[in-house]
């Protein structure tokens, strides 16, 4: 099938996803889908599924055109975020707020990151970027806030890759709400040591990423990032992220929430009822009971046919804290000069 260039299939057809782009092209790559898209796929990047395999590439002036076209008296759509810290239940939680006709949530869509990594060249960044990178991104917006039901409301949980996007993402939709959820300092830690070696491979390049993103490395001169080990990597990549939404939370006051993910999992049905109602969606009783008991809460949350739960999460936790418990205090008392010169007060600001 064929991708018509219409204000019909670009501007509202949901079939049509917005996948990736390729910016020398000048052009926008769509992947032809279907909700079980959207329910299934553990992450709407490469590993996408349920999808018409071909790349259907239509030059992003035609899209736009398009749009604007479409976009003449049409109700704007709820857009709602989902930030995260990454390894601390995002996509736990992503799925339990998923409900059909109601709540549609994108898990990572590949093009937020595409976005971050363009905002991030050296070249784009001090040229391509300010004049063009906001109307990019609300043309993404525009194009990824398609739904099969008017009823449909929009969550959208972006890689921690794009959390540099944060700020721009909340000024292009300004009545959408953000809830930022993260884990503590140590759990962040034994989640990475679970991780295979190509995840723990990332976090240098990561520390180094999030560190000139947020201006850390002038708050810590002192520091070499390229001579970290694996846990000390890790500590800055969670610090990095941390101070960053601590300073958004005291900006986006009114639309930006916290959540620490150990109170997600200490009392699951509170905190998905909160977090349902924060973005606008009113769950009964019954229904959050059935979330927490149904399969969302007892298969992997990243690979639906394995089995796991909140007792088997806390016991892997347990061996690795045993089993590294030299290394974990050593990471430990390595972060506390830099936690007591820029704490992270937890739980952050407007705790959900």
């Amino acid at each position: 099938m064929s991708l018509t260039l219409s204000s019909d299939d670009i501007a509202r057809n949901p079939a049509w996803h917005l996948y990736d782009m390729d910016i020398k092209r000048g052009e926008l790559h769509f992947l032809e889908v279907t909700p079980e898209t959207f329910e299934r796929s553990a992450f709407l990047d490469t590993r996408i599924g349920f999808t018409g395999d071909r790349l259907h590439g239509f030059p992003a002036e035609a899209v736009a055109a398009a749009l604007a076209h479409a976009r003449a008296g049409a109700r704007p759509p709820t857009v709602n975020y989902l930030f995260h810290s990454s390894f601390c239940c995002s996509s736990l939680l992503a799925r339990s707020l998923h409900r059909a006709g109601r709540t549609l949530v994108l898990r990572e869509p590949l093009i937020l990151r595409r976005l971050a990594d363009l905002k991030r060249e050296p070249g784009m960044a001090a040229d391509f970027w300010p004049r063009q990178g906001q109307a990019l991104l609300d043309m993404s917006l525009t194009l990824l806030a398609k739904t099969w039901a008017d009823s449909e409301s929009v969550l959208i949980k972006p890689t921690n890759l794009a959390n540099s996007l944060a700020a721009e993402l909340l000024t292009a939709r300004p009545t959408a709400r953000a809830l930022f959820l993260y884990s503590d300092l140590e759990t962040f830690l034994i989640s990475n040591l679970k991780k295979p070696d190509v995840t723990k491979q990332k976090m240098p390049l990561l520390a180094r990423i999030f560190s000139r993103e947020t201006g850390y490395a002038g708050l810590f001169p002192e520091l070499q990032l390229d001579q970290l080990d694996h846990l000390q990597s890790v500590v800055i990549v969670w610090h990095t992220q941390l101070l960053l939404f601590g300073r958004l939370l005291q900006t986006y006051l009114q639309r930006l929430a916290s959540l620490d993910s150990a109170a997600l999992l200490a009392e699951p049905e509170t905190m998905i009822t909160a977090a349902a109602r924060f973005f606008g969606e009113a769950l009964t009783a019954r229904e959050v009971r059935d979330i927490v008991a149904g399969p969302v809460w007892h298969t992997h949350a990243k690979d639906p046919r394995a089995t796991y739960d909140r007792q088997l999460r806390e016991q892997e936790n347990r061996e690795l804290a045993r089993r590294y418990c030299d290394e974990l205090a050593g990471a430990l008392r390595w972060a506390e000069p830099l936690l007591q010169r820029y704490p992270v007060s937890l739980p952050l600001p407007r705790a959900l």
